[in-house]
């Protein structure tokens, strides 16, 4: 039987994606929503997942890009890497992952919270031995601050869900949390 990450993660970055949200209306000015607007990034943080044999932690490091379809919906396409130590140095496993999809953006304040959905290929790279592939569905949420129209710094939460291609080796789920930098461009 699998093993799920602990709640308590989970809990506690509700809790700070909510209190982000919630002191956003107290000390924010006014900032302008635009379409067609191009945002490219970078982001890095912690990983959790849970592997068949327990829940392991490790870094995620990867990029960002996002398209405003309208003022309050992006399309989203992401890349990432994380890296988990197993116990033996030989057992360094790397998880990449990439997704499409889309995000909703509350894009008034210069607080910026949004949720999406991605969907994409995703795989276990495992010392000596082979590659294991996976369907990987991604539930990203998180909370941006725009320093000015170009840049914005923020955090994000990243649900990880794997599908199809299950061996006894990969994590079924997890958890990534991540400081993110982006620029921007466009209308």
């Amino acid at each position: 039987m699998r093993s799920r990450p602990r709640l308590s993660a989970l809990r506690r970055a509700a809790f700070c994606l909510a209190f982000g949200i919630g002191t956003s209306a107290v000390a924010t000015r006014e900032a302008a929503a635009y379409e067609r607007q191009w945002h490219v990034g970078l982001d890095g943080g912690y990983a959790l997942a849970a592997f068949p044999d327990a829940n392991r932690s490790g870094f995620d490091g990867g990029l960002h890009a996002t398209y405003g379809l309208t003022d309050a919906f992006n399309l989203r396409a992401h890349a990432d890497v994380s890296g988990f130590a197993l116990g033996d140095p030989t057992t360094r496993r790397l998880f990449t992952s990439g997704g499409l999809g889309a995000e909703y953006v509350i894009d008034i304040l210069r607080w910026v919270p949004y949720v999406g959905v991605t969907v994409g290929p995703s795989v276990m790279l495992r010392e000596g031995a082979p590659s294991v592939a996976h369907l990987g569905v991604e539930i990203p949420a998180g909370l941006g601050f725009q320093l000015s129209r170009s840049w914005t710094i923020g955090a994000e939460v990243r649900y990880r869900l794997l599908l199809l291609g299950d061996d006894a080796v990969s994590p079924s789920n997890g958890f990534v949390g991540l400081a993110r930098a982006e620029f921007g461009w466009g209308s």
